[in-house]
């Protein structure tokens, strides 16, 4: 089982966030989110495999609510030396004690940074100085996590490829073993959104650039937007594209149980009152294509013992056979060799209109 709490409190709401945040709530408000996520988690114990803290950003809590948070964590869902224990952190609100505190509990941590150039957090609406970026990354290098991620974004505003390719070099050389990479998008839900347009060409270039440069440092991709040291790959987001079961706590949180998927209602209030989530049921198939596809984001794909592990999974040789088809839909971009279905680096830049046809398609 994997598990993810969304924990929705932010300082402010970043300009390119479309993620579902609370900003500047107060203790009461905190507490009260704290009370409701225990009676959920007690209320269903269950033995994780991995455990994903994010949010909004959950070290918007004060020192004891964060531990709060991790004693609930602790408390009720049982892990071992196994378990993938994951948190994200924001630089911003980082102190030396609470990164003492949350080494003590996690295994992972995943830093919101997104550029070392301050103009362009500042452009984005990250209200992080530069001396404070630094010594955050200073906090985390000496704490000493078994792994964590350093969060970019690419094709920000007035950013140049130079800009871009210095954020990827300072990314690998701050220690991280995990650098994730996202273009900057025009999300309905987001600040920037309703002003931002995209710019296909500029964004496959950064793209392309990520892999030239962190390649160079032994950061490899392994899924379109995620770069990784050999071993070092989120094992939950590779869980949960490969169809693993997934519990979700707190407002917005999104879980899958092998049949359905449920997603807590996008609203704070609304959650603490007891709304009823959102219930997804699909037919089989269109469950198994939408899984299937997804994990075609990773850069190895599927074989056929992965795709045995899937819940419910049909034979393989149907995989083959769709592959087949995309093949000849998308020359060039499909590969069956070796017994494995995957994208090829050309295929991984149309994932979304692969993914469409794989769903939606005949």
């Amino acid at each position: 089982m994997n598990c993810y709490i969304h924990v929705p409190f932010c300082a402010a709401k970043c300009g390119y966030c479309a993620f579902y945040s609370e900003a500047g709530a107060g203790k009461e408000l905190v507490e009260a989110y704290l009370r409701r996520l225990e009676q959920d988690l007690s209320a269903d114990i269950v033995h994780c495999e991995t455990v994903y803290v994010g949010g909004g950003t959950p070290t918007y809590l004060d020192c004891s609510q964060l531990e709060r948070l991790c004693k609930l964590i602790h408390r009720y869902l049982p892990s071992d030396e196994n378990t993938e224990l994951s948190i994200e952190a924001n630089p911003e609100s980082l102190t030396e004690e609470k990164v003492a505190l949350l080494r003590q509990y996690f295994t992972r941590l995943s830093m919101g940074v997104q550029s070392f150039d301050a103009m362009s957090r500042e452009r984005i609406g990250r209200r992080c100085s530069q001396e404070k970026l630094l010594d955050a990354l200073d906090l985390v290098r000496r704490a000493g996590f078994p792994h964590w991620n350093c969060d970019l974004i690419y094709s920000l505003p007035g950013q140049t490829a130079a800009m871009w390719e210095q954020d990827l070099r300072m990314a690998a050389e701050c220690g991280a073993d995990h650098i994730s990479c996202y273009a900057l998008t025009p999300e309905e839900n987001s600040r920037l959104g309703a002003t931002f347009d995209e710019d296909d060409e500029r964004e496959t270039e950064f793209y392309q650039l990520a892999e030239q440069v962190l390649d160079k440092y032994g950061i490899h991709r392994y899924e379109i937007s995620n770069y990784a040291r050999r071993g070092c790959g989120c094992r939950h987001n590779l869980n949960v594209w490969r169809g693993g079961l997934l519990r979700g706590y707190g407002p917005a949180a999104a879980g899958f149980d092998g049949f359905i998927r449920r997603i807590e209602v996008e609203s704070l209030n609304g959650w603490l009152n007891g709304a009823p989530p959102e219930v997804d049921e699909i037919p089989l198939p269109e469950r198994l294509n939408e899984i299937f596809a997804v994990n075609l984001r990773t850069v190895d794909g599927w074989d056929e013992a992965a795709w045995q592990r899937v819940e419910n999974s049909d034979r393989w040789e149907n995989r083959l056979k769709i592959a087949e088809k995309l093949q000849k839909s998308f020359p060039g971009q499909v590969s069956t060799s070796g017994g494995r279905i995957k994208l090829t680096p050309e295929g991984l830049l149309f994932w979304n209109t692969i993914a469409q046809e794989i769903i939606y398609g005949d």
